[in-house]
């Protein structure tokens, strides 16, 4: 039980820090586990648990589906609408078919483009490091022995 809270308070922290990147991640995470649980309660024959994370996992879906920007998304834009309903109706087929295989291929699917989303968050990491990052002083500083800095103060 305490665990269980403990790991929700992590989860809660992670997505109320994240930025848009990371959480388009987070979401992507949570339809894959919603996914895979499904697939477990499939197997159990367990309709309720089943029931629920479908529902969580399309829920999840149905958000990134909603925020994605037809106008200036371009065909990435154009694809990811295909992609999204195409899922959904995997789903729905899973669902009313009681099988757990169009479940897996909407997880390969999901997982990958997890991945792509996971390397822009990277890049946009390693965007913001070497902006942050000073670079070399240049020619004039160094002629002038100037440093940009006006005291430095080195005693305890």
């Amino acid at each position: 039980m305490i665990a269980n809270q403990q790991a929700h308070r992590y989860r809660e922290v992670a997505v109320r820090t994240a930025n848009p990147l990371q959480l388009v991640v987070i979401l992507y995470d949570g339809a894959i586990h919603a996914l895979q649980q499904a697939q477990e309660h499939i197997k159990r024959k367990d309709i309720g648990g089943r029931a629920r994370c479908l529902n969580r996992s399309l829920a999840i879906i149905s958000e990134l589906h909603a925020c994605l920007n037809l106008k200036e998304g371009g065909e990435i834009g154009k694809s990811l609408d295909r992609l999204y309903n195409y899922m959904k109706q995997r789903i729905f087929k899973a669902n009313v078919e009681q099988r757990a295989e169009p479940l897996a291929e909407v997880v390969t699917l999901l997982e990958n483009l997890r991945s792509a989303w996971s390397e822009l968050v990277a890049q946009a990491q390693r965007a913001e490091m070497t902006a942050n990052i000073p670079g070399p002083p240049d020619a004039d500083t160094l002629k002038n022995g100037t440093t940009g800095l006006s005291s430095l103060n080195i005693s305890g």
